[in-house]
């Protein structure tokens, strides 16, 4: 017959008693049950975290909760502006080649001393420079905020399309109107510069980086963050924007280029890349905000649908659990 094994006895807890502990101070938060949101992280932690993250993910962030949003509007130990600022970078390297063609026109302004054959005033008062000069004003203000000038002529170049005063901006309301003054007055003695129809309305200079960036992002394509060339500017043209609940600009180089192969510069996904490239299927995508375009591959057929890639990830990862799974699930499909 078969003997079970008689059950071990288990020794019962020694309890803890009050003042066992040598340091008499209350024993500390388990680690495993503390949280740590990200206002409560060190500004230099915060500010590593931040500069590492693209448009798309800033402002998903912003929508976890009010304290992550305070974060990332509001200025924390001016870790907040810096993070802008980066962003900002983005735009003014994307648009060096028209900061150049500025900056040629900027040196043949009438009355200068950069080259010996200057622009006419009649050339420079023109309704098309004016034109010029009012859309890229918030580009130049970039530059500003991001490469303070040093030089005389640097800060020549930085305002003289668009009366901006090259100064540090600063977050306080009187040093925002300091700066007002300091272009008011710099205006005025400015005889040469003819008015540039409304071009002073707003003061770029004086915005923060967050706003400074909203402002650019409306102006620029989604993908590239290029603005309009100049010769469009003056005859114009308006940049293309998708129909539907996502609307967005896109340029014309970077809409053809949904027709092919995905590239890491495409922030959005065609609706037939979702399936053969993230695994999913049409009722995968129902509640989707995307936008229509036309169809690079044949204007005549069904415009294209484009969805942001964060929502397709973040679909594809509600079906697949894990990118491990997600990742199976592909080299299962190509091996078909």
């Amino acid at each position: 017959s078969l003997r079970m094994a008689p059950k071990r006895k288990r020794k019962p807890r020694a309890e803890r008693k009050r003042g066992d502990d040598d340091s008499g101070d209350e024993a500390a938060p388990s680690t495993s049950s503390a949280h740590v949101g990200l206002e409560h992280l060190p500004a230099g932690v915060l500010d590593l975290i931040l500069r590492r993250l693209d448009h798309d993910s800033l402002f998903q962030c912003a929508f976890v909760c009010k304290a992550w949003r305070d974060t990332l509007t509001k200025d924390l130990e001016g870790v907040t502006s810096e993070v802008w600022r980066t962003r900002l970078a983005e735009y003014v390297d994307a648009n060096i080649d028209k900061l150049c063609d500025l900056d040629k026109d900027a040196a043949r302004k009438p009355g200068g001393s950069f080259v010996p054959n200057p622009m006419s005033q009649e050339d420079w008062n023109s309704e098309g420079r004016r034109k010029v000069r009012r859309y890229y004003a918030p580009l130049l203000a970039a530059r500003t905020m991001c490469q303070p000038p040093e030089s005389g002529e640097e800060k020549h170049f930085m305002h003289v399309h668009s009366g901006l005063t090259p100064v540090k901006v600063s977050s306080t309301e009187n040093d925002a109107e300091r700066s007002r003054e300091n272009e008011n007055e710099e205006n005025e003695e400015d005889a040469g510069a003819a008015p540039d129809g409304g071009a002073g309305a707003v003061d770029y200079a004086a915005l923060n980086p967050l706003a400074l960036y909203r402002v650019l992002h409306e102006e620029t394509c989604f993908d590239c963050r290029e603005m309009m060339s100049q010769s469009d500017v003056e005859r114009n043209a308006v940049m293309r924007t998708t129909a539907g609940k996502l609307r967005v600009r896109l340029c014309r180089s970077c809409s053809e280029q949904y027709g092919g192969k995905p590239n890491r510069r495409m922030r959005l996904v065609t609706f037939s890349r979702c399936k053969e490239d993230w695994c999913l299927r049409p009722a995968d995508l129902d509640g989707l905000p995307y936008g229509l375009d036309t169809n690079p591959e044949n204007a005549r057929w069904d415009p294209m649908r484009l969805y942001r890639k964060v929502d397709v990830v973040e679909r594809a990862l509600r079906r697949w659990k894990t990118r491990k799974g997600l990742e199976k699930e592909q080299k299962k499909r190509k091996l078909r």
